[in-house]
């Protein structure tokens, strides 16, 4: 059954018809707005009323590889996917999944146009909105990765305050780097980006959570030109399912935390793991209630 969930892909949903007499202009917009929102959102703002009666769970997601990895026909999967489909297959719904740019999966979680978000960072801010489940499900690790061609030195953390680091819009790493103002950050949309950049010797370094940096470098076979810097921050990160503090799913929470919980005790975790992430060590990933107080990296 592991095996089965954690291989079910996810296809990109089409796209619904668009209504007879609608003018030139209306039609654009509609378009825009359709492709921009993958035609997820949009209708789960539509059902935010009913959606729990229909027996759906509305999730958001961000690309974010091992934790949901997209194909090049659009198919969707990974460990988030997969856990997700768990989560909703106990609780009795339906998972409809939404793909969206980081910045707005925060901002649909936080008006409650979805029920949940995975891979999720924890901040106060953020918890003004967001329900955290514990235990959490993973762990990251903020690295900082150089080019070898152009080899620059980051032994301590004083060392990066004369290099351009990059590092992803609105992601939470470790303290003081996420407040530090004095250093020269670039920022952009994914750790892919940056890679890219970083390759092009476009930045003197880049920060990211070894899972998703990691992943990236193995695809692209970068290997031999993208390694890591000495310096540890000395934070290991955990990863959380949040629940939308305006979903009708907020009733539920205990429940999702007692699957959470199962879904660890009985390897179900360890196992999705083992499968997207196989470079992970076992004691990385939590099997209890424990939760680590670092932030996590999205």
């Amino acid at each position: 059954m592991i095996a089965s969930i954690a291989r079910t892909k996810i296809a990109r949903p089409a796209a619904p018809p668009l209504a007879r007499g609608m003018s030139v202009a209306v039609l654009c917009l509609g378009l825009l707005v359709g492709g921009a929102l993958s035609s997820g959102v949009a209708r789960a703002h539509e059902r935010q009323s009913q959606h729990t009666d229909s027996g759906l769970l509305i999730a958001a997601f961000s690309v974010w590889e091992p934790f949901v990895i997209e194909d090049e026909d659009g198919s969707r999967h990974g460990i988030d996917v997969a856990l997700l489909a768990a989560i909703a297959n106990r609780l009795g719904l339906q998972l409809d999944l939404h793909p969206c740019p980081w910045r707005r999966c925060l901002k649909n979680l936080e008006d409650g146009d979805i029920d949940v978000l995975t891979s999720f960072a924890y901040t106060e801010e953020r918890a003004q909105f967001a329900h955290y489940i514990k235990p959490p499900y993973s762990q990251v690790t903020p690295v900082f990765y150089i080019n070898r061609e152009n080899p620059v030195l980051i032994e301590e953390y004083n060392d990066l305050r004369n290099l351009t680091v990059g590092a992803v819009v609105d992601s939470r790493y470790f303290e003081p780097f996420d407040s530090d103002t004095t250093l020269d950050k670039f920022e952009a949309g994914s750790e892919t980006i940056l890679l890219r950049m970083l390759t092009a010797n476009r930045l003197d370094a880049i920060v990211g959570s070894d899972s998703n940096a990691d992943f990236e470098i193995r695809r692209n076979h970068l290997e031999d030109t993208i390694i890591k810097a000495p310096f540890r921050s000395g934070h290991n990160n955990d990863i959380h399912l949040a629940v939308s503090r305006k979903s009708p799913l907020m009733s539920r929470t205990d429940q999702i935390a007692e699957i959470m919980q199962d879904l660890l005790d009985e390897g179900f975790v360890a196992n999705l793991h083992k499968l997207y992430w196989p470079d992970k060590s076992p004691e990385d990933t939590p099997q209890s209630a424990q939760s680590d107080s670092a932030q996590p990296n999205q």
